[in-house]
């Protein structure tokens, strides 16, 4: 194991300690229930509806016919491969509104671990992890960017670089919700910009809290091919089920 490694595996042990600490001087609750003593609790962990079978291989959607699902068919994506870690359901949902909503951003490490064994299981050849990233408008509201909280972790425990600043959203848009998947997409074309010093011939993965129809992470992925990137994955915490 090289010296540069062990220490961003230190880093990452140090990172987990300092929210261990913080869980024992202040005692958490429970992002799936809301009982105390745990940022994450075994009943919540148990009810968790993985994504683990019938998935599209190229955009980890659930299908239930085997190979590519029809839309990366008919059009194939410009990400490689994306996955998703559990369905956006009961305790999942009610943690990532937490993170989300209500500033619980302590929830960002605990909810990353399970997304660093997915990618650990994956062995994907990456070398550089970016969020889906905010409008700075919307992130100066909220304070913080949940995708952030959840891609600096999965870094700092892959030992991979993390590119904080390599993409960025230039177009405010619209909620996605009550949109169809072609409106979805139109709403975000051209939202983000990627920078080729950061993602210029590397493999690159980015990271989200849910995905539904698949825009956003699309969109990104097509702004850092086009800044020059040699392949680009996907990957979210969630999964919530769309209907056309």
């Amino acid at each position: 194991m090289s010296n540069k490694l062990k220490a961003k595996q230190s880093s990452y042990r140090a990172y987990c300690k300092l929210w261990e600490i913080l869980d024992w001087i202040y005692p958490p609750h429970c992002g799936g229930c809301g009982e105390t003593g745990s940022r994450w609790c075994q009943n919540c962990r148990s009810q968790v509806k993985l994504v683990d079978k019938n998935y599209c291989p190229t955009c980890g959607h659930v299908h239930h016919s085997p190979g590519l699902c029809s839309r990366c068919a008919s059009h194939i994506p410009s990400f490689h491969s994306m996955r998703s870690w559990a369905f956006f359901d009961g305790p999942v949902r009610n943690a990532l509104h937490r993170l989300k909503y209500q500033g619980d951003i302590a929830l960002g490490e605990v909810l990353a671990r399970p997304m660093l064994r997915l990618l650990q299981n994956l062995q994907w050849e990456i070398d550089c992890i970016l969020p889906v990233p905010l409008a700075i408008d919307r992130q100066r509201k909220r304070g913080y960017n949940q995708a952030a909280l959840l891609a600096y972790p999965l870094a700092l425990g892959a030992g991979i670089f993390y590119g904080a600043k390599g993409l960025v959203k230039i177009k405010e848009t619209q909620t996605q919700v009550g949109l169809t998947f072609e409106q979805r997409h139109e709403n975000v074309e051209g939202a983000f910009r990627a920078y080729s010093k950061i993602v210029k011939n590397r493999k690159v993965l980015v990271v989200d809290d849910v995905t539904t129809s698949g825009a956003t992470i699309e969109s990104c992925a097509s702004a850092i091919m086009e800044a020059g990137a040699d392949r680009v994955y996907g990957m979210t915490l969630a999964q919530a089920p769309y209907h056309s």
